[in-house]
């Protein structure tokens, strides 16, 4: 495997690892109802990672997207379309089902649906389309040429939006609108840009190396000690996740090779929509045979157990769902190719 096939596999691997850290994050919040065990404490904290990372992944593919495939706007639409938008609806439809026993038949319960208000992960989906707009639409303006300077820009503008400009519209938390994640993204965008020369660096500095090392390790127990909750509105959250990102790829890099899991599209993203929905499937079936989930909580072998059996049902659905817009996407090319 090349150079580059292995750095893309990496971040795959990366991606499944964020996906998890946000799985784990409603999975903890769910163990701190019954026990307040600092292990849970410490997960639901360093969850808080999943989300960041995840962001900056896809403006590293994204960045890649626009460089080596060039598409068309019908063809870079249509994509986003059948593998963001399409299980954004449909996984809002789910949720409100879910949540209030009923299929939704009212404007505001669509409305709600739209602004990726049912389902407490949905808002990411929400923002992630506004993204791909600003993102296609600025892509010949933003370039490796002039990112170094753009990406304080940015710094500047996610932090004043969160402090001063949001105002709630909507009724939307502040997570829920593109400025707030902006430096975010196109940190992911400055890694692809520059990845060969940091990597190149670091590889020859072995100390700056060590101490990015050190410097995600402490800041990683520092959030997890914290009272405050670390999430990506934080600044100083950001970038250690950045540097943490940064040292991963580093490490997992030398082993992507010898790990026997192959790219899957869509598979990270419906691990993402789908848990929660998993989740509480098996705590309704749970609570229906046994009354109460207090029991699986009071044993930590009961309670790992459990987050592997759900985590495994949200991996193997996600999967087939994976799958199906595979064939899907396969079809419709197939049907464009026959009409052109």
């Amino acid at each position: 495997m090349g150079k580059e096939s292995r750095l893309f596999k990496t971040l795959f691997l990366m991606q499944l690892l964020s996906s998890f850290l946000v799985f784990s994050g409603h999975y903890t919040a769910l163990v701190l109802q019954y026990d307040s065990a600092f292990w849970a404490t410490a997960l639901n904290q360093l969850s808080r990672y999943g989300t960041v990372l995840l962001a900056m992944i896809s403006g590293f593919f994204t960045a890649h997207t626009f460089d080596v495939k060039r598409p068309t706007a019908r063809q870079f639409f249509s994509g986003k379309l059948l593998y963001v938008v399409v299980p954004f609806l449909c996984a809002g439809v789910v949720y409100h089902y879910l949540l209030y026993d009923e299929w939704p038949h009212t404007k505001a319960a669509f409305v709600s649906i739209l602004l990726g208000k049912t389902g407490d992960q949905l808002y990411f989906l929400f923002m992630l389309c506004q993204y791909y707009v600003f993102a296609y639409l600025f892509r010949n303006m933003i370039t490796k040429q002039n990112i170094t300077v753009l990406i304080w820009l940015f710094m500047g503008l996610q932090y004043v939006y969160i402090h001063y400009l949001h105002h709630g519209w909507l009724g939307l938390t502040t997570r829920h609108f593109f400025p707030a994640w902006i430096f975010t993204f196109y940190l992911g965008h400055l890694l692809y840009w520059y990845r060969h020369e940091m990597m190149h660096f670091l590889r020859t500095h072995r100390g700056l190396l060590l101490a990015c090392t050190l410097l995600s390790v402490v800041s990683a127990v520092l959030f997890i000690l914290s009272d405050t909750i670390y999430v990506a509105v934080h600044l100083r959250f950001v970038l250690a996740a950045f540097v943490s990102l940064i040292v991963l790829i580093m490490v997992l890099e030398r082993w992507a090779d010898s790990i026997p899991i192959r790219f899957r599209k869509g598979l990270t993203l419906f691990i993402y929509l789908t848990h929660s929905a998993v989740m509480i499937c098996c705590n309704l079936a749970l609570i229906k045979l046994t009354g109460d989930l207090s029991w699986i909580f009071a044993n930590i072998g009961l309670t790992l157990l459990y987050l592997l059996v759900i985590y495994a049902g949200t991996v193997f659905l996600s999967w087939g769902l994976s799958r199906i817009m595979y064939t899907v996407e396969g079809m419709t090319r197939n049907m464009r190719q026959l009409s052109g």
